[in-house]
């Protein structure tokens, strides 16, 4: 089923929304209010409950937007000539992501997948698509043979943890953590 068409007017509107709701809930964490969403949109707050009924509405679409932002990169990863190079865009990425928005991905990311089927279906398709490039990497000799998958999200983590240190030193930590990946 595919979405209604939105009059130009409305599909400005949403994308104002959208983008503000993003900036103030990184600024601001869950506690933002809508309230200063319009604001910084210039839209009413009847505006943005038109459409999307709830605050929970508007976080949900907030993560999807981010979430096929994520896709989109491990994609382009791929496409990579280097698995290397791609992995370690990706991660950079993925860090980067995380290091604005830290209160939100941890607040929501779980619960709105598994809320959702679809989003958990994306979520493996995102996880196999990490993993091939992973593979990738190991088979072209540029990769620690013990580095998984499922690692990759949890160094992305410790890499972002660095945020506290200053707004920079998320890259220098995500360095050093991909030098004790190389094979």
């Amino acid at each position: 089923m595919t979405a209604p068409t939105l009059r130009a007017d409305a599909a400005r509107n949403l994308e104002l929304i959208l983008e503000a709701a993003e900036e103030v809930f990184a600024e601001k964490g869950n506690e933002a209010c809508v309230a200063d969403i319009a604001k910084r949109a210039g839209v009413g707050q009847a505006t943005i409950f038109r459409r999307f009924e709830t605050k929970d509405e508007l976080i949900a679409a907030i993560f999807e937007r981010k979430f096929q932002e994520i896709v989109a990169t491990v994609e382009a990863a791929t496409r990579k000539r280097s698995a290397w190079d791609g992995l370690q865009m990706f991660m950079a990425f993925v860090t980067q992501l995380q290091v604005r928005d830290r209160g939100f991905f941890q607040g929501y990311a779980e619960r709105l997948i598994a809320a959702d089927p679809e989003m958990r279906a994306q979520k493996q398709k995102l996880s196999q698509q990490v993993g091939d490039l992973v593979e990738r990497a190991k088979a072209e000799g540029s990769l620690r043979a013990d580095i998984g998958a499922e690692d990759i999200h949890a160094l992305c983590c410790a890499a972002a943890q660095a945020g506290a240190a200053g707004p920079k030193a998320w890259k220098r930590y995500l360095e050093v953590i991909t030098d004790g990946m190389r094979a």
